[in-house]
């Protein structure tokens, strides 16, 4: 069985980063992603342009998380791609994992399972899953294969109108949002606003309509209700996590985060943590923050191995 200094599991920019990390400081490093590496940048949001990445003024998803992905197989790290970690438990003062296709021994364990696998939000309309697949969407498809006359999409975060204003390249667009003010970013916001994206707020969607392929919504407005043409509904109002099994791991892991401190070590010796399962005061939730707790956590792993038990 092969041995490890360092199991990654999560495939996120902070996984990712901390694999890299590990591989420039000479450290043997696996990394586990049950689907493709990059977490939710190229399994949710492929196409959604990244804008504050530093470096960046704009990237798509996909292409900040390949080139993750590269640079940390550069510099050494064994990278598991579709290939989920069903159980860690510890073993001989380390850690033993069990992933799909085997087992591996490991000295120290970095957690950045994200908000685990994820299930969208849904509207709750009744047949709204007659429509998903023919016009209704709860993910970016590839801008390059959008064919649509007409495109509504629902939220008021950043994902939704990164969502609209990529869209609105290849089609006309109507946002449509619950309250009246947008949890984006201003700078999202003010872009919108320059380009004169349709916004129509303290609105929601009542109903789908359509044959065998969506063809209208109907939406509710404070006191009124309009029924908007649209062939493509894509819908941004949050993803469900599901952190099954994990629980059950040896780890004395319970909720969907666990605490870290300035190092970004939990209360389980050597078990770090790093992205949007690590939790401590004051932390900002970015792709950028990801990557600096990997690089944190990576050179607390280092310090810990040179450390007698």
């Amino acid at each position: 069985m092969s041995t490890y200094d360092l199991a990654v599991i999560g495939g996120g920019p902070g996984g990712l980063a901390a694999a890299m990390y590990a591989g420039l400081r000479g450290l043997s490093v696996v990394g586990f992603e049950a689907e493709s590496f990059g977490g939710q940048l190229i399994n949710l949001y492929p196409s959604k342009p990244v804008t504050n990445f530093p470096a960046q003024t704009e990237l798509p998803s996909r292409e900040l998380a390949l080139r993750l992905a590269d640079q940390a197989a550069h510099f050494g790290a064994e990278l598991r791609e579709w290939e989920p970690v069903e159980f860690v438990g510890a073993r001989d003062g380390g850690f033993a994992l069990r992933s799909t296709r085997g087992e591996i021994n490991a000295h120290a364990v970095v957690l950045a399972l994200g908000l685990g696998r994820f299930a969208p939000r849904r509207l709750g309309l009744d047949g709204e899953e007659r429509f998903v697949g023919r016009g209704l969407t709860y993910r970016l498809p590839p801008i390059e294969e959008i064919v649509a006359d007409h495109a509504v999409v629902v939220g008021g975060g950043d994902t939704a109108l990164d969502t609209a204003l990529s869209l609105q390249r290849v089609t006309d667009v109507t946002l449509i949002h619950r309250r009246d003010e947008f949890s984006a970013y201003k700078h999202s916001q003010d872009e919108a606003a320059a380009r004169g994206l349709g916004v129509l707020t303290n609105a929601r969607i009542i109903e789908l309509r359509g044959g065998e392929r969506l063809e209208s919504v109907v939406v509710a407005l404070a006191d009124d209700s309009v029924e908007l043409p649209a062939d493509l509904l894509l819908v941004s109002i949050g993803q469900v996590p599901d952190l099954a099994g994990v629980e059950q791991w040896e780890l004395g892991i319970s909720g969907p985060h666990i605490e870290v401190d300035s190092a970004m070590q939990t209360d389980r010796r050597g078990v770090f943590a790093v992205g949007d399962f690590a939790a401590y005061p004051g932390k900002v939730r970015m792709i950028a923050t990801a990557v600096a707790e990997g690089s944190t956590a990576t050179a607390s792993v280092e310090r810990f191995l040179m450390t007698p038990n």
